[in-house]
């Protein structure tokens, strides 16, 4: 809740999701203090109903994969070691949806207890329960209320922009998983339709989650269908394992981002309007060297990893604290950045 007096950091992370839990955790065991603010709690979006599987990307050879199975290494190992109690280690069955490949077998697979593996993360390091609806940048530092800090990490998802950053492309993903107990045995984890997957609770099933790009909580003439939800996601699974005596233990529901190109993003903010007045012609399609851009002072997104969020989280924490902490220069082909100039043009009409 908001104090009496201003309580200084060296970076605040707004969203405390699996991106931003996970960067706090690679900050604050760097030295940095850090503080982690979210309006609605841990893991309380889209990280809490994702499946929170942790596998590569199958198939499609190019930059994305490249960088999915490097992240996909890297959460093996941090998962397995630093959460350890809160993963699960099983072998993975890959489908394809229309039987045209043959099955792959992986035998490293996990699967993460989503909340809780956030709260564990999260343990230790400052939270605050705020809404912050616009912060400001003077003398030098961040303010969000009564919080301050040299650096603001944005890991919000798709939801509200807190920042006049509407060139960033993002797609909300609505998801929807539940827990079940089966009669089934379920000895690893299916990826075809849908996910099912053992949990870290003795006898219960994970099954999810959906990807609906077309419902959003923020369309107020629209009310998710749980129960239809709950339909869809039994039919998919069935469409890979009977699964016997089903009992129906919990939704759980929540919107992720994934960008248009796909690949994830980590990277400084332009500030739009410094930059379109010191580069007019931006927008008539005159490219600009992205180090020619104005951006907004020490502020930095981690966002648009879609459906491979638990994956790709330690990777990108990582570089993140690469960044601040040794100065090691971000990979530009994920900078927020790359939108910019699209958008520009497009302002103009």
């Amino acid at each position: 809740m908001p104090t009496s007096k201003i309580l200084p950091y060296d970076v605040i992370i707004i969203g405390a999701g699996i991106n931003g839990c996970t960067a706090a955790y690679y900050l604050s065991q760097a030295g940095l203090n850090v503080a982690i603010v979210d309006k609605t709690g841990i893991a309380a979006g889209g990280s809490g109903a994702a499946g929170a599987f942790i596998s590569p990307k199958f198939h499609k050879q190019g930059p994305l994969k490249e960088l999915m199975d490097e992240a996909y290494a890297e959460a093996m190992t941090f998962y397995s070691t630093v959460l350890a109690s809160q993963t699960l280690l099983k072998p993975l069955l890959h489908i394809s949806q229309d039987d045209s490949e043959e099955p792959i077998y992986l035998e490293h697979s996990a699967i993460v207890d989503a909340r809780s593996a956030c709260e564990s993360l999260a343990h230790g390091i400052d939270f605050y329960l705020l809404d912050v609806q616009s912060p400001t940048y003077h003398d030098n530092q961040w303010h969000c209320e009564d919080l301050q800090s040299t650096y603001l990490v944005l890991t919000i998802g798709a939801y509200p922009k807190i920042l006049p950053i509407d060139y960033v492309g993002l797609r909300g993903i609505w998801g929807h998983r539940i827990d079940v107990t089966t009669s089934t045995d379920v000895p690893h984890i299916y990826h075809q339709f849908v996910s099912i997957s053992p949990t870290m609770k003795e006898g219960v099933i994970a099954i999810g989650a959906t990807h609906d790009v077309h419902y959003s909580p923020f369309d107020s003439s629209a009310t998710y269908d749980i129960e239809s939800g709950r339909t869809l996601l039994l039919e998919n699974a069935a469409k890979t394992l009977k699964l016997n005596n089903i009992i129906i233990l919990k939704d759980y529901m929540g919107l992720r981002s994934g960008s248009n190109d796909y690949m994830p993003m980590l990277g400084s903010l332009v500030d739009t309007e410094a930059t379109l007045a010191l580069h007019p012609h931006l927008q008539h399609g005159k490219a600009v060297d992205p180090k020619e851009f104005v951006y907004y002072p020490k502020a930095i997104m981690i966002n648009g990893s879609g459906g491979y969020g638990f994956v790709l989280a330690p990777y990108l924490a990582k570089r993140l604290k690469e960044y601040l902490v040794d100065e090691i220069a971000m990979d530009e082909t994920l900078s927020p950045s790359r939108y910019f100039p699209r958008w520009a043009k497009r302002k103009k009409g």
